[in-house]
């Protein structure tokens, strides 16, 4: 289930102006969990099959978000292949409500429901369960292998929610809009299709909970659990924006000569812009947000590339 939950977060805002986070570059068809961007511009992936895909300035060359796309695993609408072997998949179909206004009937909530894949498709009411569990509670999605609905109350869902025993915690969905999120301090709204108010961190730092990593959220940068692969070390290949190690992100080739030319991508360290040190020959610290300007408390954040 915590594989399920991640199929299709689709997130909005600004990459780091250096170079955009490698997000995904393949898919496996046998892996339920796995699923990649189409080229209509479908949501990239995490290991443990999270979609998260930016909407970024233009960054300098390399682009590393220029990759062999994909598709969802089993093409759940209709997939029509191009010349070049690639495949299309149509737009997810429009949500059956509204998240941000909760306008379901009383006593219905506005949240995931169903069978993956997370996105706009899922979003349906459903009916709030009798004593619901209230924030920062155990909670339950009541369908095996579902996206919801859960127990969790009006406004909260229940995240991080273990495949065996389908349990995991409420937390709050962000409120306010969809253009002006707002979350508890502390926090960060990850402003996708069903927007969640998650731990907010610094890659420098560790910070969040066991079996959770700070992970890339388009803008800033959020405590999201841990896929079921293992992470990989500085200047190893990587594919997906959730498989480096702590303290590392996927970058493309070009940002360290140390990098496998071959591979997909690889693991580039981020650095402190107060004590810049950079482990790649000829790396460069450079700020991670040259434009827009950081979030609070971001400031220092820097990424190590060739110049």
């Amino acid at each position: 289930m915590r594989r399920a939950l991640l199929l299709a977060i689709t997130l909005t805002g600004c990459g780091p102006g250096i170079l955009d986070p490698i997000l995904t570059t393949g898919v496996d068809p046998s892996d339920p969990g796995d699923a990649t961007a189409s080229e209509t511009g479908g949501p990239p992936q995490t290991t443990s099959g999270a979609s998260i895909s930016s909407t970024s300035s233009a960054p300098p060359t390399p682009d590393p978000t220029t990759l062999t796309s994909g598709v969802t695993d089993d093409c759940t609408f209709v997939c029509t292949p191009t010349d070049d072997g690639v495949f299309i998949s149509p737009p997810d179909p429009p949500a059956q409500c509204d998240v941000w206004t909760q306008d379901c009937p009383v006593g219905e909530k506005c949240s995931a429901a169903g069978p993956p894949p997370f996105s706009t498709g899922s979003i349906a009411c459903a009916a709030i369960a009798p004593g619901p569990a209230q924030l920062g509670e155990p909670c339950q999605v009541l369908v095996e292998g579902h996206l919801g609905p859960d127990t969790c109350d009006l406004g909260l869902y229940c995240h991080d929610v273990d495949p065996l025993s389908q349990k995991g915690t409420c937390i709050p969905l962000c409120t306010g809009a969809a253009d002006n999120p707002a979350c508890p301090i502390g926090q960060l709204c990850m402003n996708a299709a069903l927007p969640l108010c998650l731990a907010a961190c610094d890659p420098l730092l560790d910070a969040c909970p066991a079996g959770h990593t700070c992970l890339w959220l388009a803008h800033e940068f959020g405590c999201w659990p841990d896929g079921d692969q293992p992470k990989h070390g500085l200047f190893e290949v990587c594919e997906y924006v959730d498989q480096c190690e702590d303290g590392l992100i996927c970058l493309a080739n070009e940002s360290a000569a140390e990098c496998d030319k071959d591979g997909a991508a690889c693991c580039i360290s981020f650095c402190d812009l107060n004590a810049p040190a950079c482990p790649g020959v000829g790396q460069a610290c450079k700020t991670f947000y040259p434009d827009p300007p950081p979030p609070a408390g971001l400031e220092h954040l820097g990424v190590c590339f060739l110049p």
